[in-house]
């Protein structure tokens, strides 16, 4: 078998083992649990039969979902301490270090760099956009940024109540935590792994689809879902294009605290007087 051989076959158990990803994902999410631990255990019966670099994938799963179980129970656990609600909710997000730590610690094991996204974000990209009209990545960046800013503040303008700081600054503090956490999970660790085992767009596709999965588990409309999926593909674009998580966790920020301001989404956070 030749190189450019190996290199397929690994990428065509890269993607059977990414779909495996997304369907234990759906399990999971969705509370059917039976057939959830079916498949878990039945990937740890196979794991031993993979070449390495889907050995890695496969364990990373195994972590990432032993990390989310490990999350629940801790979360049901701090919810016995008599904490304020906000507290609460910010404390849950942190758990998220668990499956966190957990995927970086396989992915060590393997002798592999967790992420090849932690730098400072590159803006020399271009797109390709149709009519072979070509448009400067750092250009659409900072009309992205502009345009984000003036709906910023029409929408803390239109406020029924007027602003309030206190509560717009906890907001702002669940948002940032929020958007750090998950993309350092998901486009920092996840995709360029994703992307590896199959390739770039298949990559993309499967850790936003995957995202909008596991984002909705608490029961949201399918139209938010459908936007979480939509925010998951234009967060791994933003990571892909920059070379940075950076781009992606300020974007994210944003649409998190604009879904907040809006009553898309609560956190209990008062906004009266």
């Amino acid at each position: 078998m030749t190189g450019e051989d190996r290199m397929e076959w690994i990428k065509r158990k890269g993607l059977w083992i990414s779909g495996y990803f997304l369907l234990m994902m759906f399990l999971f999410t969705r509370g059917f649990y039976n057939p959830f631990f079916v498949l878990l255990i039945g990937l740890f019966l196979i794991i031993v039969f993979l070449k390495e670099e889907n050995r890695l994938f496969g364990w990373m799963i195994i972590s990432f979902f032993l990390g989310n179980l490990l999350l629940g129970y801790m979360d049901h656990f701090i919810e016995s301490f008599h904490l304020s609600p906000f507290l609460l909710i910010m404390m849950s997000q942190l758990l998220l270090l668990i499956p966190i730590l957990m995927i970086s610690f396989v992915v060590k094991q393997f002798n592999q760099e967790i992420t090849p996204y932690f730098h400072r974000p590159i803006f020399t990209e271009e797109i390709q956009l149709p009519f072979k009209i070509v448009f400067s990545f750092k250009r659409f960046v900072l009309i992205f940024a502009l345009m984000a800013v003036l709906f910023l503040g029409i929408t803390l303008q239109f406020q029924k109540d007027g602003l309030h700081w206190l509560p717009f600054l906890l907001i702002l503090l669940f948002a940032l935590v929020n958007a750090i956490l998950d993309e350092i999970l998901w486009r920092g660790i996840l995709l360029p792994k994703l992307i590896r085992h199959t390739s770039q767009p298949i990559g993309i596709v499967i850790t936003s689809i995957a995202f909008g999965i596991n984002t909705t588990m608490f029961g949201f409309s399918v139209i938010i879902y459908m936007i979480y999926i939509f925010l998951g593909f234009m967060l791994a674009f933003l990571t892909v294009k920059s070379r940075s998580v950076l781009p992606a966790m300020i974007a994210h920020t944003y649409v998190t605290t604009i879904l907040l301001l809006n009553g898309v989404m609560s956190i209990p956070v008062y906004f009266g007087s």
